[in-house]
């Protein structure tokens, strides 16, 4: 089991024995959906496997980790598979993950290959309890793990053809008894609510629930919420009503937003998109979105007529489409810099408002330069929190890379920063001058044929015109090869000396990185920051990420950063 090879034995039987020093390893299950728990694969079903197979071949489980959660979704999603590749990476104790199968893993074929790939190089290796034992450094062995995780894969893609399937059949479906289509599941738009009716049994008794959407009638500010959404949409939305004006209304009358209390933009911008207009019209939507959530064009939405009570006419909906289309008042936006990537570093929850919990967002006031402000101030107006306390962003950023660079400093294992950086400096030089690993053995290969020839040729050999020829092409190769080595030379390498050097001027060197390095330094080291809006006091609370606290011990600390305005 290549770098485990060492450690185990395997023999004829193809059974695995206890070496004499335990293997520590992680042990990772995954679910990703309620019936995997009905054939045997729950996440409690195959830790038990695991630890069964662990206490059989001398492996010692050091943390379980589990996620209920797609292997074939975006990586973002899976943020405890993550949180255990960056601890086995970063933990040399560790030699291993063990999984139930390699489907537990990943199944991306490709996906799988890299992050194993990766692992291996940082002495992981992925062992799975079910699958084939193959030996990973021989030719067969690459042949079978190729197939095996492209296996993987194809169900995965089966799997999902099937469900994209049913789900196609379903939204289709009308009720024997109410007459309206049945839904996919996630929460309805604004003004319905789920119904759910009990169709009968599937295997093993469980039944079978299916969903419809009816006008939610729960009682808000004195009338039924799809009473409020049907006011909204045809007395003001339909007559030329602004997004802050449709926001400002709701908020002042007390009528909580979908998933929180207060309404914002982007809440009545989403509401208003063509596809919720149809579906306040009666119309069931599906295939919306793809995978990546970008939006698919019209001709690949499923639309289904008449799936649901219309709160609104068709007439009225292609009203508000067409006003939306030719207002340019709703385009307006708050005057936020937030991009995918972007420039504000503690964007993304990590800085928070104090009153009100909201997140700290970037904001640009013109030409006064770039702040931090509560996301209460630009989406609504302040309301639910007070008024906003604009916090400079320069100003915050160097206190948090200042004070995440001294806990950098003083929890560095510096011997293993050294180690880590010469060997990406070794890939890196080995990448840019054209390095050949193979160099030496073709010089030795090409010696070799040259005294062949030379043998050939004293031994009377006929065709000595040809071998004079290969030989000159020979001897241009060999020349070649070793001109290359000489001006290769050798790698750049860093010292300890100078890795010290390098830690002590830590924030220094990170203004020269773009905004995702310099997130990416900080956030293991950064729990959260918060903002006192009444004291305008801002407080930096540090962690210290739980790989270093297994390698330095639970002692490590740093008091919270406590600064005013």
């Amino acid at each position: 089991m290549g770098a485990l090879l060492d450690s185990i034995t395997t023999h004829g039987t193809g059974e695995v024995h206890a070496p004499e020093k335990p293997i520590k390893a992680f042990a990772w299950a995954r679910v990703s959906t309620d019936m995997q728990e009905d054939k045997g694969l729950s996440m409690p079903e195959q830790i038990r496997e695991i630890r069964g197979y662990a206490e059989k071949n001398g492996i010692e489980i050091v943390a379980e980790f589990s996620e209920a959660a797609s292997a074939f979704q975006k990586k973002t999603k899976r943020v405890e598979f993550d949180r255990m590749l960056e601890m086995a990476r970063s933990d040399r104790d560790i030699q291993a993950i063990v999984v139930h199968d390699l489907s537990r893993f990943s199944r991306d074929s490709v996906d799988a290959q890299i992050l194993m790939r990766d692992l291996n190089r940082a002495g992981v290796r992925v062992i799975s309890v079910t699958d084939p034992d193959i030996d990973r450094e021989s030719v067969a062995g690459v042949y079978m793990q190729h197939i095996l995780l492209a296996k993987n894969e194809a169900y995965s893609r089966e799997i999902a053809f099937h469900t994209r399937k049913g789900c196609k059949s379903n939204i289709q479906t009308r009720d024997s008894e109410t007459g309206w289509c049945y839904k996919n599941g996630g929460q309805p738009i604004w003004g319905y609510r789920i119904e759910r009716l009990n169709r009968g049994e599937l295997k093993r008794g469980r039944p079978l629930i299916k969903s419809i959407w009816v006008p939610d009638d729960r009682i808000v500010a004195g009338k039924p919420v799809h009473e409020w959404a049907r006011y909204c949409l045809v007395e003001m939305a339909a007559k030329g009503a602004t997004l802050d004006e449709l926001r400002e209304f709701c908020n002042r009358n007390g009528i909580p937003a979908p998933r929180q209390q207060y309404w914002g933009h982007t809440t009545w911008n989403s509401l208003l998109h063509p596809h919720c207009l149809l579906e306040y019209a009666g119309y069931g939507v599906w295939n919306v979105r793809g995978k990546s959530q970008r939006y698919n064009p019209p001709s690949e939405w499923i639309v289904v007529e008449n799936a649901h009570q219309a709160l609104i006419t068709e007439d009225e909906a292609t009203k508000i489409a067409l006003d939306r289309r030719h207002n340019k008042r709703r385009k307006t936006f708050p005057t936020s810099n937030r991009t995918v990537s972007s420039p504000y570093l503690l964007s993304g929850g990590m800085f928070v408002c104090g009153r009100c919990g909201s997140n700290m967002i970037g904001y640009r006031r013109g030409s006064e330069g770039t702040y931090y402000v509560c996301g209460s101030q630009p989406y609504r107006k302040g309301v639910g929190c007070g008024r906003g306390v604009y916090v400079p962003q320069e100003q915050i950023e160097r206190e948090v890379m200042t004070g995440a660079g001294e806990l950098i400093r003083a929890c560095a294992d510096v011997k293993g920063l050294v180690r880590e950086i010469n060997d990406e400096l070794i890939r890196t030089w080995q990448a840019s001058c054209g390095y050949d690993p193979n160099a030496s053995d073709r010089l030795e290969q090409i010696d070799a044929k040259i005294a062949n020839i030379r043998n050939s040729i004293e031994d009377g050999l006929a065709d000595t015109s040809w071998a004079n020829e290969r030989l000159r092409d020979l001897m241009a190769e060999r020349d070649e090869l070793a001109k290359k080595s000489v001006a290769l030379g050798e790698p750049p390498r860093m010292d300890s000396q100078a890795a010290t050097s390098y830690l002590s001027r830590l924030p220094d060197i990170a203004k020269y990185g773009n905004p995702a390095e310099k997130k990416r330094l900080i956030e293991p080291w950064v729990d959260q920051i918060q903002l006192t809006p009444d004291t305008r006091e801002v407080e930096i609370n540090y962690q210290v990420p739980e790989s270093v606290v297994n390698r330095v011990g639970a002692g490590v600390g740093f008091e919270p950063t406590t600064f005013g305005l």
